[in-house]
């Protein structure tokens, strides 16, 4: 197993981390999804070799202490990664995750501007929050470098371990890691306070005594800005007053009105091309409205006044997301999907969009790639059922089965079929109930293709036929809509998220058909939805 060249690897596919457990392949992190790099798999031996050798004496006794390290290092000329080592089911386990050598701006990272006005602020506690992965410290780093070329200031960071490197320009940065400069956040914190600081980075506000250390710098004039794993501003509010016990409760409350400045959650979503992710931000400064409702514990009330003040700069994550949406950047699925009130979205969306006559000519599919797609459940009319024993309830042209990871079929070896389908009868056969059509298509799928039998310098295309009635008592013949894709012999999965015709939407469905190219050998289907 050869490191470097893994990470080279990681780098070459833009990957955020890269992943190592016993007796599977390296799993690189390419846009929040985990996929295999080789076939060739990991050793136990070889891991735990790698690891003792990259850590220091210090690190080892910790992690034979502990079971788990955290720590920064340079390899080669590859640049700073940050590892993760840590035992499970008596094996250790890996993660890498490269660290940029530049700090991008604030623009760069897509974000909006008014978070470069964070740096400007002299006291107060501001909170960066979003599930893990979601690039808190990246922002964090971000407001820090523009603080670093405005203002002359002693800037000490708290981090576990030290992610970016601040080389001293305006301001003078002391960087502090806890385990090997400072015992702990709650100590280095209280000698924070007596080195002088004028702004202070806690990389991780957990516990009790951290916030209480970190609520008493900011009383007394200190810039605090802090990381959280919390997914919005009200939950973060409310995880840092129940840290506390009853009898504590109202002080924090005091204390977190008087002193808060501003929280961003953030998260990360995938972009209408597929080329990758892009942050999508909620913003709540803390404003006379807002510090009451804290005081009173009546934060449940915050969410209407973030939403209300657009003016002053703030905006909800669902408002990001419909940014993100109407500018053509991510897809209604990701909108509705990553969306906090999914049902008040979509009815933004409908009444702002208006229908316009469709052909399928008209019609663009967008492929997803490898991504796999969590919908909503409220957003889901009909789901195709791959489980096993059901197959009586499709049809094809060559035998289908059901196994992971969902619907196979297979074309003997020789066998040149006249046509290749697969049909869903599971309504006709009234083993499922008709739905009405919604807006979208979702497939996804994998195929493999004869080489010697694929047309040339022709494209391959997939055709889904619809086969739907006005309702679902109708004795009338069938409307049949065709619409035709071009699809890839690539080994990949794709998700194709298509539109359905206008004239399609809000007829009964009663049978669906997908026929592909008689060059295929192989094509499996993970999903069929519509919604």
């Amino acid at each position: 197993m050869n490191l470097e060249h893994l990470i080279l690897r990681m780098q070459e596919k833009k990957a955020s981390s890269m992943h190592m457990s016993a007796g599977l392949p390296p799993l690189f992190n390419i846009n929040g999804r985990l996929l295999p790099d080789s076939p060739e798999k990991i050793e136990e031996e070889q891991i735990e070799n790698m690891a003792f050798g990259l850590m220091n004496s210090f690190q080892q006794e910790k992690f034979k202490t502990e079971h788990s390290i955290n720590f920064t290092l340079e390899i080669g000329a590859l640049g700073r990664q940050r590892i993760s080592f840590y035992r499970q089911k008596g094996c250790v386990n890996a993660l890498f995750s490269p660290i940029p050598d530049s700090i991008p701006s604030v623009s760069e990272l897509g974000l909006p501007r008014i978070i470069e006005n964070f740096a400007a602020f002299r006291s107060g506690l501001v909170i960066i929050c979003g599930p893990a992965g979601c690039g808190k410290s990246t922002t964090v780093a971000s407001i820090l470098a523009r603080i670093n070329e405005k203002r002359c200031a002693h800037v000490v960071t708290l981090e576990e371990p030290i992610e970016y490197l601040f080389p001293s320009r305006k301001a003078l940065f002391s960087q502090r890691e806890i385990g090997r400069d400072t015992y702990s956040y709650t100590r280095a914190l209280t000698e924070c306070i007596r080195q002088d600081a004028d702004i202070i980075l806690v990389s991780d506000l957990s516990d009790s005594e951290t916030i209480k250390t970190a609520l008493l710098a900011a009383e007394t004039g200190v810039l605090v800005f802090a990381t959280m794993h919390t997914t919005d501003s009200v939950q973060t509010i409310n995880r840092i007053i129940s840290a506390f016990s009853s009898a504590q409760q109202q002080q924090v409350r005091t204390q977190l009105s008087l002193v808060l400045k501003a929280i961003v959650s953030q998260q990360l979503v995938m972009r209408a091309d597929g080329s990758g992710r892009v942050a999508a931000a909620e913003i709540m400064f803390s404003n006379t409205a807002i510090r009451n409702l804290i005081r009173e514990s009546r934060t449940h009330q915050i969410y209407s006044n973030i939403e209300n003040g657009s003016e002053t700069g703030m905006q909800t994550m669902d408002q990001s997301l419909q940014q993100l949406y109407e500018n053509k950047v991510i897809t209604d699925i990701e909108l509705l999907t990553n969306a906090n009130k999914p049902d008040e979205v979509q009815k933004k969306i409908q009444k702002n969009e208006i229908p316009t006559t469709q052909t399928t000519n008209d019609l663009a599919s967008v492929d997803i790639g490898e991504q796999m797609i969590t919908l909503d459940k409220k957003m889901i009319l009909y789901k195709a059922s791959f489980l096993p024993g059901q197959e009586g309830y499709w049809t094809s042209s060559v035998g289908i089965v059901f196994q992971e990871p969902g619907l196979v079929i297979r074309v003997a070896p020789g066998l040149i079929p006249k046509r290749l389908y697969v049909s869903d009868f599971n309504i006709v056969s009234k083993k499922l109930r008709p739905f009405t059509l919604g807006k979208k298509l979702l497939v996804r799928f994998k195929i493999e293709a004869d080489k010697s039998r694929v047309p040339q310098n022709e494209q391959m295309m997939m055709n889904i036929k619809l086969f739907a009635q006005n309702d679902e008592q109708s004795s009338a013949g069938y409307d049949k809509i065709n619409l035709d894709y071009p699809i890839n012999d690539d080994g990949k999965w794709h998700t194709y998220v298509i539109p359905l015709p206008y004239e399609a939407v809000g007829k009964m469905l009663k049978i669906n058909m997908l026929e592909f190219p008689i060059c295929l050998t192989k094509i499996f289907i993970s999903d069929i939805i519509f919604f």
